[in-house]
């Protein structure tokens, strides 16, 4: 009995020392991967509301909003599933706050019924837990990426840490100053500030990435209104993201009126400073969309199905 008490003792400390001496963009990885898992074994509802933060924010037609609320007030699907893995994952250096993008998948018994492409905010809790703050998504035209043995990171080293006392008026002055320029100079302002690696992401279509991106924004025609409605800097002072609503003006055959959400990811590189990484907008649904349909067991209104919040 002695020996037995003492080998459970030993295993677990082995266990609270592997925990303790995983990095946080491990745990970050972690958190994403076992949000996906449970999402499998118990559904996409329960899995949901064990892995937001009180404050988690999901898109509802467009909308951000309470992610707890939403899913509390939302029924089971029978017969639905959504899948998704990380492609790519990031971490501030003072471990707080990090995030992790990839492609999703829904089915309606075991029927494929869309796929898309998403980003999710991580933030570390006082308990020590990683809970989203921030999830969008969009769907996808393209086949998704293949799932790789281990999730890469930006390859572009980031700055020293310079840890800030106002992490969130940083950010936020960061993502004004860039939405002021972006509304005189759209393109120009992009080629500006995406970074070499930036991901976008739009709905309908299939991701710019790097050079593509800054290839496609440089001929932008007509600017985004954007009005920030929250952010977060990393207690390092190397990453951070900010959310808020989008509004384009209807140019005439150009493009209709766009209306919807954003999630900026700010990362500072040790070259080039402050860059857009990642960037993804959600759409609310304009008069001249399709006509209501099913996605995963959810009416989408005409919209384009977000990960995991639709």
């Amino acid at each position: 009995m002695k020996n037995q008490l003492t080998i459970g003792v030993v295993a677990a400390l082995l266990l609270s020392f592997a925990a303790h001496a995983q990095s946080p963009r491990e745990a970050v990885i972690a958190a994403e991967t076992s949000f996906a898992a449970q999402a499998a074994k118990v559904g996409t509802k329960a899995a949901f509301l064990a892995n937001t933060a009180p404050e988690g924010l999901v898109v509802e037609e467009g909308k951000l909003t309470s992610a707890q609320e939403l899913w509390q007030n939302r029924p089971n699907r029978p017969g639905s599933r959504l899948t998704w893995y990380p492609v790519l994952a990031d971490v501030a250096q003072s471990g707080d706050i990090g995030y992790t993008t990839g492609p999703w998948s829904s089915f309606q018994n075991d029927r494929p019924q869309s796929s898309g492409e998403y980003v999710t905010v991580w933030r570390k809790q006082p308990d020590g837990q990683w809970k989203f703050m921030v999830d969008m998504g969009i769907e996808r035209i393209g086949t998704a990426p293949a799932q790789a043995a281990t999730v890469p990171s930006p390859r572009l080293q980031a700055a020293a840490a310079t840890p800030s006392t106002a992490p969130s008026y940083v950010i936020l002055d960061i993502d004004r100053k860039f939405s002021e320029a972006e509304q005189l100079k759209p393109g120009a302002t992009y080629e500006q500030y995406l970074s070499t690696e930036a991901r976008l992401y739009r709905p309908g279509l299939s991701m710019m990435h790097g050079a593509a991106a800054a290839a496609n924004m440089k001929n932008l025609d007509g600017g985004y209104l954007f009005k920030a409605t929250g952010g977060y800097l990393a207690a390092a002072g190397d990453l951070g993201y900010v959310v808020g609503t989008l509004h384009r003006p209807s140019a005439g055959t150009k493009h209709p009126q766009e209306n919807g959400s954003y999630l900026r990811i700010w990362r500072r590189e040790a070259d080039a400073g402050w860059r857009v990484v990642l960037e993804i907008f959600n759409f609310t649904a304009n008069p001249s969309t399709p006509a209501d349909t099913t996605i995963d067991g959810v009416r989408t209104a005409g919209q384009t199905p977000t990960k995991r919040a639709q």
